[in-house]
């Protein structure tokens, strides 16, 4: 029997050095930060993602140069990472269409040939 008891307190002492490791590994979990706050901050900057393809970091750059910010659109275009406006523009060259036999030819340039026709469009 005086065999047993020191198999059981070995175990007891186990399971307490375990339990001990176990305290210690949830409190370091909780204290580093991985705690509800971050899960909510992470699924608040997702959200937010998700509406307006802007990361949370480009709300803080937004706030200190007054500018529009786009880490995705920056890293998309190569262009810089603040700008005034990210709006796209698309600027078309001006077409020059004149009657001709058949149907209508346009060009870049008005009349390039000089024959004085008329424009249609």
């Amino acid at each position: 029997m005086a065999g047993t008891g020191s198999v059981e307190d070995g175990n007891v002492r186990n399971f307490h050095r375990v339990r001990r490791l176990a305290v210690s590994l949830s409190i370091l979990l909780l204290v580093s930060s991985c705690g509800a706050e971050s899960v909510i901050a992470l699924g608040a900057g997702l959200a937010s993602f998700v509406h307006t393809d802007q990361v949370p970091t480009d709300y803080i750059a937004e706030r200190a140069s007054g500018k529009q910010c786009n880490l995705l659109k920056s890293l998309e275009d190569g262009g810089p990472l603040c700008r005034n406006t990210f709006e796209r523009r698309i600027i078309e060259k001006p077409i020059y269409c004149y009657r001709t036999i058949g149907k209508p030819t346009c060009y870049t340039t008005p009349d390039p040939y000089g024959t004085g026709a008329t424009q249609i469009r």
